[in-house]
């Protein structure tokens, strides 16, 4: 074959080869699945039993990359702990054209953790396409308080622990990442957080733990602190107590009034003062006091009287204590030396009287706070005082005022009085003063006073921040008295700061010609109006006879109250005969209080807060006495059962009796009489008192309940002229003292 022959014997099979490259119908053969990969769902977390974001899939090819339909792919998670489940339990899925296998709806389910492995395998495909997935926690469910509570301290002090909270979800595991919040009252009592942060987020725990938390100022408790989450309705609580300061010495501030036996004029006499005493020991160290009967008996000005010394003692067996103080004045009590004896009702607060047997008296002994710099006190003041005149003839004086500082530590006073001397009123009348600085003991002089009914040389002595208690201490006039003042706050009044109900004791005082003690309970309607109007019942116990029926006297009339607080309350409906209006009680001057002081008890702003003082101003030559007016306890559901400490005050056979005690009284002891609101205690269960070592006499009792735990209560018996009795829920603790003390010896 010559090369030309070659030629063209090859040009024909190369066409045909070529030919042969372009004919047929153009599909691959795909091989047999070699490589499964995961191409979505990977990797993503959800709550427990919710669905994950997107489903699971995974792309099946052969050995040359090409996609392999028509396969069935199988989806395996674990098969215990936090794990997956796919919808309706099917847990394959059959490649599409494309290779690709989208599992079912793919869900956590009720166990957290992870991340863990979901493994996606075809038949004959050796290793398997993995997915990784976390179960998180679900949304908050629960949230509970697990340490700091329940946990107390003393004011402005850290408490031991910090509050420490723990959020679940509803299946019972911790949430983490969520904010809790924890909030204290927003009054009284409460606590404070570091820096103000009062929130805190849960760890991988659920825990939330709160920045160091601390007592505020202000004794009480317990209190309820509370931490929340988002989401969920019920919040955690913690109990906490701010306890008084333990200190080695705390004051407190006393005073009382009644009568002394060696007056050569008449019988009334005031005492005011304070004094420090060691909480370790009972042993008193220091103070001061005013005594003044008007007689020639008053403590030398300007000092006063200095406690030199005495004791506090506590007996656990009674729960009662003796005050003695010794003081440098030999003409009072025994050489100087006066004894009181002294019921507590809490730790800040008690009631005491004089009983050494050289006069016998009704008072009250507080916690004394002075302010960190020693000035007089500034603010709006509701005040009342009692006591006698020149003559001796009883007076009764109430009003409004208000201290502006003058920038050295004493304070300018304008104000408003209204007084009743002898039945004879004068009311409205402006007048002016100044108050000192006040000495380390809180006591201070009221000098240019202009309001003669008050004398013209009155001391102050602070008990806290809005009370204080003055006395007469005029050397010269011949008169004498004692009185106290409330702050005001910051509260404007109107009519409507009486709304509601309301319960109110008025009582003349030891050397009232009428002596009388009236009590009841007025509820209010038309508050809006200029004069607004009220009714209720009450009850009045005048020289000696009970001037209200079996079921008390229905009253009724109107009282106004201006933006300072200065009102008066009018009793219009009165006719003794038919049980309506109260006697001789006409009319009554109300002087309103901070709606967050307690009246009777200076130190408690947290029951029992609001009202008014008041000064009975009948005139017309009778009445003459002084009161207070507080909100009413709940009388929906009843129940006085507890434990109560007690003071009472009255006339029998024309000579005053005091005292004070704790008892208790069960279930039932007071029955319902007549207008809701009004109870008694009476045959065949009456109060019996034994006075002395003589025979117990028999009293009835009307009590009428106060909010704060109180009771105000007359009493009527063969003999009296007049009796007033107050009970107080008792609280534990006696006065900060840190140990029961022996009786000291004499």
């Amino acid at each position: 074959m010559n090369r030309q022959t070659l030629r063209v014997a090859l040009l024909p099979a190369a066409l045909l080869w070529i030919a042969g490259c372009g004919s047929g119908t153009g599909t691959t053969t795909v091989g047999p699945p070699a490589v499964i990969t995961a191409t979505s769902g990977t990797p993503q977390s959800t709550a427990i039993n919710t669905a994950f974001a997107v489903p699971l899939t995974a792309e099946v090819t052969d050995s040359h990359g090409n996609p392999v339909s028509g396969v069935v792919v199988t989806f395996t998670p674990p098969s215990s702990g936090a794990s997956a489940i796919f919808g309706g339990g099917v847990n394959t899925a059959v490649t599409n054209g494309n290779g690709v296998a989208t599992s079912p709806v793919v869900s956590a389910n009720g166990m957290i953790g992870g991340p863990y492995t979901v493994t996606a395998t075809v038949t004959g495909v050796a290793a398997p396409a993995n997915f990784s997935l976390q179960n998180t926690a679900g949304m908050p469910a629960s949230i509970s308080a697990t340490s700091g509570t329940p946990q107390s301290t003393a004011v402005n002090t850290a408490f031991g622990a910090p509050l420490v909270a723990q959020v679940l979800d509803s299946a019972g595991n911790p949430v983490s990442g969520v904010t809790v919040t924890f909030t204290a009252p927003s009054s009284g009592a409460s606590a404070t957080f570091a820096g103000g942060v009062t929130t805190a987020t849960t760890t991988a725990s659920g825990v939330a733990t709160s920045s160091v938390v601390s007592a505020n100022g202000t004794v009480g408790g317990p209190y309820t602190v509370t931490a929340t989450v988002k989401g969920v309705v019920a919040p955690a609580n913690f109990t906490l107590t701010n306890t008084p300061t333990p200190a080695t010495k705390q004051n407190f501030s006393f005073y009382v009034s009644g009568r002394e036996a060696n007056s050569h004029r008449g019988n009334t006499y005031s005492i005011a003062g304070v004094f420090t005493v060691n909480t370790t020991n009972g042993e008193v160290t220091g103070g001061e006091q005013d005594y003044s009967d008007g007689d020639g008996v008053t403590s030398p000005q300007p000092g006063g009287d200095t406690i030199t010394g005495g004791s506090l003692t506590f007996d656990a067996s009674t729960d009662k204590a003796t005050l003695i103080l010794i003081t440098n004045n030999a003409s009072v009590g025994h050489g100087g030396q006066e004894r009181f004896a002294v019921q507590p009702v809490n730790a800040s607060h008690a009631f005491i009287t004089q009983d050494d047997g050289t006069a016998t008296s009704s008072g009250s002994m507080d916690r004394q706070t002075l302010p960190t710099t020693l000035s007089a006190p500034t603010g709006a003041f509701a005040f009342l005082a009692s006591g006698v005149d020149t003559a001796f003839n009883e007076t009764a004086s109430g009003g409004i005022f208000r201290l502006t500082s003058n920038g050295d530590g004493s304070s300018a006073l304008r104000g408003t009085i209204d007084t009743n001397d002898a039945g004879s009123r004068v009311t409205g009348t402006s007048f002016a003063a100044t108050l000192s600085p006040p000495d380390s003991f809180g006591r201070g002089t009221v000098t240019n006073n202009t309001a003669i009914a008050l004398g013209f040389a009155i001391n102050y002595y602070i008990v806290g921040p809005e009370v204080m208690r003055f006395i007469d201490v005029d050397l010269k006039r011949g008169d004498s008295g004692v009185g106290s003042a409330y702050g005001q706050g910051t509260a404007t009044f109107t009519n409507t700061s009486l709304g509601g109900s309301s319960v109110f004791s008025v009582a003349s005082n030891s050397d009232g010609s009428i002596a009388y003690v009236a009590a009841g309970r007025l509820s209010t309607s038309k508050i809006s109006s200029d004069a607004a109007d009220f009714k209720g019942v009450g009850d009045i116990y005048e020289n000696g006879r009970i001037r209200s029926g079996p079921a008390g006297s229905s009253i009724s009339g109107t009282y106004t109250i201006n933006s300072s607080g200065y009102g008066s309350l009018s009793i219009t409906n009165k006719n003794e005969a038919d049980n309506q209006g109260l006697a001789d009680l006409s009319l009554l001057g109300i002087y309103m209080v901070d709606p967050h002081l307690n009246i009777n008890d200076p130190n408690n702003t947290m029951s029992g807060t609001g009202g008014a003082v008041m000064v009975d101003l009948g005139g017309n030559g009778f009445t003459v006495g002084t009161g207070v007016l507080v909100p009413e306890a709940d009388i929906s559901t009843p129940s006085f059962a507890g434990n109560y400490a007690f003071r009472g005050h009255g006339l029998l056979s024309g000579q005053e009796f005091d005292f004070v005690g704790k008892g208790s009284i069960a279930d039932r002891a007071l029955s319902t009489a007549g207008a809701m609101g009004r109870y008694i205690m009476a045959a065949p269960t009456p109060l019996a008192i034994t006075i002395s070592d003589g025979e117990p006499l028999d009293f009835t009792v009307i009590a009428y309940p106060a909010s704060g735990g109180g009771l105000f209560c007359l009493a009527e018996g063969d003999g009296l002229r007049a009796a007033r009795l107050e009970l107080q829920a008792t609280a534990p603790s006696f006065l900060g003292l840190n140990v029961t003390i022996p009786q000291a010896t004499k």
